[in-house]
């Protein structure tokens, strides 16, 4: 051994000095490995994403052309929730909520043709006809892009929202027209004939033993947007007393006052309500709100 050393030029502690030098160069070699950098790459970022992703088509543009192919989004675990709420708001009739979700889908560039076609609807389901076009001729682009034929709920919501959409959505057809034209003749004639039994519904009430009588031909007065001598008549009626319907007799005293502008008598007959015996929770409610609210 000492002579294959000798030969080589070596002593036995140079040796050892060279076993040792290999030795720390191989430690160092699996520190730096294990050790580098995380930021160095080591393989192509886009090759690591899902096809599925690149294979998703792009939205049109505005003009009708397919937009330019864009960098693939990275992977973002809160964009398969948003589709999700998406179409669950849609689902239960959250319309404005849709709308959000969508717009944020948009904002990421991750809008789909589904996506689209479902913030068109939700936007014709709030009678929003301008948007609900914009975006429905946004999702019949993004269908053509893909290749895909465009969804029948395209062709609804252009349907819905056409140029007469503005128009009223009820339309009378002949016989309905007639039906109508015949009720409206058989009030007018109803009304003109209580205008002319007037005097003789005076004469009755004056001589009723009961202030009953006074409070209907106040109520007739009413009808005919008479209110001053609505008042008269409800007031009559009133001091004479046995009045069946106490209620009903306030609330038209009540809206007669307020009609000719006396604000302070309209409230206090309002405020009478709530000594009528029996009165119903309900109307007692509803004509206190009105008191405090309208007068």
């Amino acid at each position: 051994m000492g002579s294959m050393l000798k030969a080589l030029g070596l002593t036995m502690w140079g040796l050892i000095a060279f076993g040792l030098l290999i030795v720390f160069f191989f430690v160092g070699y699996q520190a730096a490995l294990k050790y580098r950098p995380s930021s160095a790459p080591v393989v192509d970022a886009s090759s690591a994403r899902p096809r599925a992703l690149e294979a998703q088509p792009s939205v049109a543009t505005e003009a009708g052309t397919p937009a330019p192919p864009r960098p693939v989004a990275p992977v973002s675990s809160s964009l398969p929730l948003t589709h999700q709420l998406l179409q669950n708001a849609a689902a239960n009739h959250q319309y404005e909520m849709a709308i959000q979700y969508g717009q944020q889908l948009v904002a990421s560039d991750t809008a789909g043709p589904e996506d689209l076609l479902t913030i068109a609807e939700s936007y014709g389901a709030v009678n929003d006809c301008a948007n609900a076009r914009v975006w429905g001729e946004k999702a019949r682009e993004a269908f053509h892009a893909a290749g895909r034929e465009s969804s029948e709920s395209l062709r609804r919501i252009s349907k819905g929202c056409g140029t007469d959409h503005d128009k009223p959505r009820i339309v009378l057809d002949a016989a309905q027209k007639e039906r109508m034209a015949r009720l409206l003749n058989t009030l007018n004639v109803r009304a003109q004939a209580d205008r002319k039994r007037l005097p003789q519904l005076e004469e009755e009430a004056a001589t009723a033993q009961s202030g009953e009588p006074y409070v209907r031909l106040g109520e007739l007065y009413y009808g005919f947007g008479d209110y001053a001598p609505t008042i008269t008549a409800i007031q009559r009626g009133l001091d004479k007393g046995k009045v069946v319907h106490l209620d009903e007799a306030y609330v038209y005293l009540g809206l007669s006052e307020q009609a000719v502008g006396d604000l302070e008598e309209a409230r206090k007959a309002f405020a009478k309500l709530k000594d009528v015996p029996g009165i119903s929770p309900r109307v007692l409610l509803l004509w206190t709100l009105y008191a405090e609210t309208q007068l």
